[in-house]
């Protein structure tokens, strides 16, 4: 797939081309010599990727024939995946739970098991009370994907469906269709600020004491406010960006530090939610991980001790100072220790009764706690 080569076919036959259909088989048969894991899949993302369309396009166009440029921006993505560096971080973005998220080496990729658990924050909220105030904790918070997908899905319940939303935008005054949403003032997750806080739950509670904001009771009444921490800062700089990409700036706040010590004192007793999915990776467990995931994402993000419980177990102990009473913990833990994270669960004095949930593949997977 050289240069040279398309120059050569240019004068040639059009069957020497390096058209999409020709790539698209290239690229699998290398992909499968490497060993690497759905070559097919593979092929077609990276190939979509470099022509910026979807992968059913690719076989709409079949004989569309690449630059020279493209084939070797190509080639380099090709390389690396051929070396069994995750194709997520070679297109730099990836799905979960029905909404795409930008994905770098510094925090793990999204995975579909994970999805579970927001599915149960998301029955948590519904039984509860859709409109009532929320506050939610995300730990560990990485890509953001966990705190971006539980806000956007809350705020999507609230709006109602899209039939419902298309005729009450109809029914608006004229003045109304040209109605611009306002831009914040401020750069919501500048993490050079002293705080990094997308609307910070102290100043909005003071304000409100104060009577100094007009919105305030606005505010207070059905709020929405989804707090996300992480001990690595370029993690909370993507999650931001996930933030932003899906239009969540106000519901979303980032704090820096690890697990609890991110948080300000006054938030103590608040959550409604505490979510988390830390690191639960045991030693054994680390050793025997694929290539794919061992030399490429990052260990701190899945290393959870010679147990897997290094995280796990304060969270346990300590989610009791933050939850509200009746508050839901729910965490993502490793297969393997299921029962032993029930019973250090069931040893705690603050929880009520506990459960652990499967994931999609019906793998025991979640912890549900309730404070």
């Amino acid at each position: 797939m050289s240069t040279d080569t398309r120059s050569q076919s240019s004068s040639a036959s059009g069957e020497s081309e390096w058209t999409i259909r020709r790539l698209l088989d290239w690229i699998r048969g290398f992909l499968e010599a490497n060993e690497v894991d759905a070559p097919r899949v593979c092929a077609e993302l990276l190939l979509g990727h470099v022509l910026g369309c979807e992968r059913l396009r690719l076989y709409m166009e079949p004989d569309r024939v690449l630059s020279s440029e493209d084939l070797a921006t190509l080639r380099a993505l090709v390389e690396r995946a051929s070396q069994h560096e995750p194709v997520q971080y070679l297109v730099g973005a990836w799905p979960f739970h029905g909404r795409e998220f930008e994905v770098s080496p510094c925090t793990l990729i999204p995975r579909p098991c994970t999805e579970g658990l927001v599915e149960l924050a998301l029955d948590e909220v519904k039984s509860s009370g859709l409109n009532q105030e929320w506050r939610i904790l995300d730990l560990c918070t990485g890509s953001g994907c966990i705190a971006v997908s539980l806000a956007a899905s809350i705020r999507a319940l609230r709006a109602g469906p899209v039939s419902e939303r298309s005729s009450s935008q109809q029914a608006a005054p004229p003045d109304d269709a040209h109605a611009t949403r306002e831009e914040p003032d401020e750069v919501v997750f500048d993490l050079e600020r002293q705080t990094v806080v997308a609307a910070s739950s102290d100043s909005v509670q003071e304000e409100a004491c104060n009577g100094s904001d007009p919105q305030s009771e606005e505010l207070s009444e059905g709020r929405l406010l989804v707090t996300a921490t992480d001990v690595v800062r370029e993690a909370l700089e993507l999650a931001g960006r996930n933030a932003r990409r899906h239009g969540l700036e106000q519901e979303l706040e980032l704090r820096l530090g690890s697990l609890f010590e991110a948080l300000p004192e006054n938030d103590q007793g608040v959550f409604d939610i505490i979510c988390a999915n830390p690191p639960y990776v045991s030693d054994s467990e680390y050793e025997a991980l694929d290539r794919n995931v061992k030399d490429y994402e990052p260990r701190s993000a899945l290393h959870g001790g010679r147990d897997g419980l290094d995280f796990i177990e304060p969270i346990l102990r300590e989610s009791a100072r933050w939850i509200k009473s009746g508050g839901l913990l729910i965490i993502e833990i490793g297969a393997n220790s299921a029962s032993e994270v029930k019973v250090l669960a069931e040893s705690q004095p603050d929880i009520k009764e506990c459960r652990i949930s499967p994931d999609h593949e019906e793998f025991p997977r979640f912890l549900v706690a309730r404070y």
